[in-house]
């Protein structure tokens, strides 16, 4: 059986159409998936504490299934660990351009999780792209520093950005502000759901029982995050952003015709297919 046709897993298809990107583009998105590992060097406290989580995460992420009407059986009820290596597997299936991965990678930051974390995205064969989450120190392991990261492909680019404190540095504005004046088309990469005043509304209808700790607000967030929602949405670089947190699977707009593609929880089998590509020739012209 193919890793793709495993019951374990569920699929959305988005597909981006954007002016001056060359050939279609294949990238495989998942979030939170939130791993919780142990190894022979973990601490006896470490240890207890990933087990611990593990375990409580067989029920929450039940809980947050069907709390979205999402998919939730025998296949999605394993392990963390076990559900993060059949995601690595089905990337090497699909070999996708990029892995991008959303952030609450691990459930806590620790020693162990890092070692597994690191190890197993360097024995990954494919290019990745990765940034933190809130359940994750802010540089875990050797996989983050402070700063934007970019990938470059025929015609757009992937920016990563941190905004896993619901809000982002100086120095990230300044670094995704020059990037939007160079006018390559943008995909913004970070963890939290941005609610721009378009989208406010959706934000609050669509995400039911979610208040403003799930996405960064326009007005509630600090100056940074205010600036950051407000750039997003505003720029004519920026063509979406790509997000989680939520752990439901969410698709709305930033402003007319931007979308906001937020994954649902890759623990649970959640993954994104996102195709980038030109728009398709008009028939009528």
């Amino acid at each position: 059986m193919r890793m793709k046709d495993a019951p374990f897993f569920w699929f959305r298809e988005n597909r981006l159409e954007i002016p001056g990107v060359r050939g279609e583009h294949l990238f495989m998105h998942i979030t939170d998936t939130h791993v919780n590992v142990w190894d022979e060097e973990a601490a006896e406290e470490e240890r207890q504490t990933a087990e611990k989580q593990d375990e409580m995460w067989r029920t929450f992420k039940g809980r947050f299934a069907e709390a979205n009407g999402e998919p939730y059986g025998d296949p999605q009820r394993i392990p963390t660990r076990e559900a993060f290596e059949k995601q690595l597997a089905l990337a090497e299936e699909l070999k996708p351009e990029a892995l991008l991965l959303s952030g609450d990678n691990l459930e806590l930051s620790h020693p162990a999780g890092e070692r597994y974390l690191t190890r197993m995205l360097g024995a990954y064969s494919g290019k990745y792209m990765i940034v933190p989450g809130n359940h994750e120190d802010q540089t875990f392991g050797s996989l983050w520093r402070p700063g934007v990261k970019t990938l470059d492909f025929d015609g757009f680019r992937i920016a990563a950005v941190d905004d896993s404190r619901k809000t982002v540095s100086r120095e990230d504005l300044d670094a995704l502000r020059a990037l939007c004046r160079e006018g390559v088309p943008l995909i913004v990469l970070c963890h939290i759901p941005l609610a721009a005043p378009y989208c406010k509304a959706q934000c609050k209808e669509k995400m039911t029982g979610m208040d403003d700790y799930f996405y960064i607000d326009s007005e509630a967030a600090d100056e940074n995050g205010r600036e950051f929602v407000a750039l997003c949405a505003g720029s004519d670089a920026v063509k979406a952003v790509v997000c989680g947190h939520v752990h439901g699977y969410y698709r709305m707009e930033l402003v007319p015709g931007k979308p906001q593609i937020i994954g649902s929880q890759g623990m649970a089998g959640a993954v994104d297919l996102l195709t980038v590509a030109p728009p398709k020739p008009n028939p009528q012209l």
